[in-house]
């Protein structure tokens, strides 16, 4: 045994000890339900690199709770009084509507959508995230659903920066950026800070598999309509063995050549939420170690693995995040080193310091640099420098996202990021979007049964 832990049946959804097992120099989360028998799902495909990847944690616990410690987690987020981190970023899912029937989807599919909620009541979430939170307020995402079928979105996105929000995210496909003429320009103006754009691949085979249509040419063309905006970009993939996992390389190569736009990838393993395929899961499972390997072996080594590294105040497991320039002459630099992080030491920042600096990360390093316009003149020497570091600045991360298969208590307990319930409390996003092997839900709300 390399690691206890605890987690969850994915049949009854009873917390049931687990336990990270060596096994053929890999590692895998193995636990066993008195009731519904062994469960084992791969974690890591090298065991010295599980190993390697540690990090003393600094926690950083929520301000103010929602919920008390009752029944345990993970059927007590709120935040409750044991979670340990607070949020870096707060999903706002203002619609259940799409424009997409996507056989891969952290949404529910196959139900009838529920009202849009009201431009009322999305003020009031923010006025209570407000009151959570009063210093450098959450990174807000707003999401769905598809966030673009609401005609009153630039609203929207107006009324979050007026509530005092600095960064505000949107999540989307891109088809109302695509084709429609000035509205990628419409939601800058509104305040939008950065698009976080759903994109698997550089081929269509690639999105008939993952969106059931040829989606590469409105991916490119939103794109364009952002950049023409000055609209920051980050391609966001799922991925998926045996799909896209061998199309790392080519992504990458893209964003290399569009840094006036594209300002990362943003790389999701798929996770297995709702009705599970009948295929053995671990066929298709990617870890976020796969994804390191695959970015490292398709560049060339263009992209060192060791650039890429945990988060201080998050679970070791959890993510990847690694800052990088592209030099003139085409060669990527890592800004930081895996196992270089300073956290704990006297230089060590305070709390609050740290709250708004991983708030910052995404909120400085998604940003396009300014057009060049310096006459001289005192200062601005340093900011010519500082906009050019920024046009050849890109970042590469990546989420694992859990199932019920690979669910850790730890990792929740640790979570970042979190999505505002229909009840008005901030629930982990993999709790919330947690099901059992039956596709039923642990905390998110459906309020129709019938397809749409």
């Amino acid at each position: 045994m390399i690691e206890a832990t605890k987690s969850i049946c994915p049949v009854c959804m009873r917390v049931i000890d687990a336990f990270y097992m060596e096994d053929d120099a890999k590692v895998f989360l193995e636990k066993n339900c008195p009731e519904h028998g062994l469960f084992r799902t791969l974690a890591s495909p090298s065991v010295d690199q599980f190993i390697k990847w540690q990090n003393p944690c600094l926690n950083v616990p929520p301000k103010k709770t929602i919920t008390n410690y009752d029944k345990g987690c993970p059927f007590d987020c709120g935040p409750c009084t044991e979670h340990l981190q607070t949020a870096c970023c707060v999903l706002l899912e203002i619609t259940e509507r799409c424009n997409q029937k996507c056989p891969y989807c952290f949404a529910s599919s196959g139900y009838k959508p529920a009202p849009d909620v009201p431009i009322s009541e999305i003020a009031k979430w923010l006025d209570h995230l407000r009151e959570l939170d009063k210093e450098r307020p959450f990174n807000i995402q707003l999401s769905g659903g598809e966030p673009t079928v609401r005609d009153d979105l630039p609203q929207i996105i107006a009324l979050v920066k007026q509530k005092g929000f600095e960064y505000v995210q949107l999540n989307t496909n891109g088809r109302r950026l695509a084709m429609e003429t000035g509205y990628a320009k419409k939601l800058a103006d509104a305040g939008l800070s950065a698009v976080f754009l759903q994109f698997d691949g550089m081929n269509d085979e690639i999105y008939l598999k993952l969106r059931g249509e040829k989606l590469l040419n409105i991916k490119q063309t939103a794109i364009k309509n952002c950049a023409f905006a000055r609209l920051p970009v980050a391609l966001v993939p799922t991925v998926v063995k045996g799909v896209n996992l061998d199309n790392i390389g080519e992504m990458v190569d893209y964003l290399l050549d569009n840094l006036h736009v594209l300002k990362g990838i943003h790389f999701q393993p798929v996770s297995f939420f709702g009705r599970y395929p009948e295929e053995d899961i671990n066929e298709k499972r990617v870890t976020m170690f796969d994804i390191i390997n695959e970015i490292n072996k398709q560049t060339a080594g263009k992209i060192p693995a060791d650039g890429l590294h945990s988060l201080t105040t998050g679970h070791r497991l959890c993510c990847f995040s690694g800052s990088f320039i592209k030099e003139a002459d085409g060669t990527v630099v890592a800004l930081q080193k895996l196992n270089s992080q300073q956290t704990d030491s006297c230089c060590t920042p305070p709390v609050t310091t740290l709250v708004a600096r991983d708030r910052n990360f995404v909120k400085n390093n998604w940003k396009l640099a300014q057009k060049s316009s310096c006459c001289g003149g005192e200062g601005a020497g340093l900011d010519e420098f500082l906009n050019a570091l920024r046009a050849k600045r890109f970042t590469l991360t990546g989420m694992q996202f859990q199932d019920a298969m690979n669910f850790d208590l730890q990792r929740v307990r640790h979570c970042r990021v979190h999505i505002y319930s229909p009840k008005n409390k901030l629930v982990p996003f993999c709790a919330y979007n947690l099901t059992d092997i039956n596709g039923n839900y642990l905390h998110r709300i459906k309020y129709h049964s019938t397809d749409c």
